[in-house]
């Protein structure tokens, strides 16, 4: 994660600095940190404006390495997350490394979750 130049990577608010210490609260033993974590990915990779920022292509392997020492709940809400970015895959504003990084991590949250695989 420290190799990644994360001032030069955007999420719904500008420069996604803020973006490796949300995944690495997600490791934290205080259960309220991780859902505070989750919830700060959701409203800044997770844009609602419909497209997908550089911000989630660059954080997904990331949480896709995070998610299975999760417990299920926390697990559950990031994978739901997860599915949601997805959902926009097919936007008019999708950053050009995303599909890649989905048709990578797919594979391994369909092991994480009964839950189908989204199709994007």
């Amino acid at each position: 994660m420290d190799d990644i130049a994360w001032h030069a990577v955007d999420h719904a608010y500008g420069p996604a600095l803020d973006t490796p210490g949300h995944v690495r609260a997600l490791l934290s033993d205080d259960p309220e940190v991780v859902a505070r974590a989750i919830t700060d990915l959701d409203r800044t990779v997770h844009e609602e404006g419909g497209f997908v920022c550089g911000a989630a292509t660059a954080v997904l392997p990331f949480l896709v390495e995070v998610l299975p020492s999760l417990a299920p709940q926390p697990r559950e809400r990031l994978l739901e997350l997860l599915h949601r970015i997805a959902r926009w895959g097919d936007a008019e504003q999708v950053d050009p490394g995303w599909h890649d990084a989905w048709a990578k991590a797919k594979p391994v949250l369909g092991r994480s979750s009964p839950r189908p695989e989204s199709p994007a």
